[in-house]
């Protein structure tokens, strides 16, 4: 886990350290149908070298084959059994609640209809079919009518399990709601809290590990709130890529439970050593970069608008140390975003 004071180094890449790593979708690998630079070469070559990649994405708008021949058609040749969906995760948590063969109120696409029929549940789209727990997931198709009927279940009272709660994806055009934003929907009309079965909650990530097999494990994401609180909880180490939906100003507010072991711009810097921080003194030094905070100003120098990567992980642990004492600091200048490959949004 990281230290207080920072991310933690590494002498060696993290391909060299890792026999097993889970690596999210949206944001990591690719933005809608646009791969993101450098991640299918880098994720191949691992592979190539005998690491085990597998996928868990909180995105249920995919059957398990048709996230395999998305990642076909951006370069990566996987099988779907390597691949874990919040879909799935859904499924097998409505089916602890309710007896096998029984009718759920689905809100989803044809991802969700397959994973709860695997489940031998039932899968109807009315409160009129009777249906004993509602379950919701993202999709293209999902409308006005889904989440109407959505919320009569709810407010009903019938159990309610969503697939994952993140507010927003990356598409090739920007980002665009996810299925937390739905499920806020429903919330606010019922008044009613859901069951979460995706990230940061550990079902998706232990299904992933029944998969990978024994070794030391790294998983890899562009969400603090999911895909690096989740890991944590589950005592992963992990990596944070800068091409998601996390910046770097997200990144130096993160809380304690929220900060990665490691982070990288992109895939790339899974085969590259990671620096140590170190506290000089009232600094934080990362090589040639250091950072301190000020009052309530937290100073960078050299002083740039456009930093590397030395430079955020010497802010982190300046950042990161003034909120463990309890202290608001801000970063006055324009943080150092020209590290990401993600699309101008």
């Amino acid at each position: 886990m990281s230290p207080v004071g920072g991310p933690s180094p590494t002498s060696q890449p993290p391909t060299s350290l890792y026999d097993v790593m889970i690596v999210d979708l949206d944001g990591v690998v690719y933005w809608g149908s646009t791969p993101v630079p450098h991640a299918t070469t880098t994720l191949r070559q691992t592979a190539e070298r005998g690491t085990r990649v597998l996928f868990a994405t909180n995105n249920s708008s995919r059957t398990p084959a048709e996230v395999a021949a998305h990642l076909g058609r951006v370069g990566l040749v996987v099988s779907p059994h390597h691949v874990v969906t919040s879909a799935q995760a859904a499924a097998q948590m409505a089916a602890t609640l309710v007896p096998e063969g029984s009718a759920v109120l689905v809100v989803g696409g044809q991802a969700m209809v397959q994973a709860l029929a695997e489940q031998d549940l039932i899968p109807v789209r009315s409160l009129n079919d009777h249906p004993r727990v509602v379950v919701q997931g993202l999709a293209p198709e999902v409308d006005w009518r889904q989440l109407a009927e959505a919320a009569y279940g709810v407010a009903a009272g019938l159990p309610w399990v969503v697939s994952n709660m993140d507010l927003a994806v990356p598409r090739d055009r920007g980002l665009a709601p996810g299925n937390g934003a739905l499920a806020e929907v429903v919330r606010m009309v019922t008044g009613r809290t859901p069951l979460v079965a995706g990230k940061p909650e550990p079902g998706l990530y232990a299904e992933a590990l029944s998969r990978g097999g024994a070794g030391r494990v790294l998983a890899i994401g562009d969400r603090l709130d999911t895909d690096i609180a989740g890991a944590r909880r589950i005592g992963l180490d992990n990596m944070l890529v800068l091409t998601g939906v996390t910046s770097v100003t997200d990144l130096l507010r993160a809380a304690p439970e929220q900060r990665p072991t490691f982070i990288a711009r992109d895939l790339r810097d899974l085969t590259k050593p990671h620096p140590a921080v170190r506290k000089v003194g009232r600094r934080w030094r990362c090589r040639n970069w250091t950072a301190e905070t000020r009052g309530e100003e937290l100073v960078l120098e050299p002083s740039t608008t456009s930093a590397n990567l030395d430079a955020i992980r010497a802010l982190c642990a300046a950042a990161w140390e003034a909120s463990d004492m309890g202290r608001h600091v801000r970063y006055t200048s324009a943080p150092p975003l020209g590290l990401s490959a993600a699309p101008d949004h």
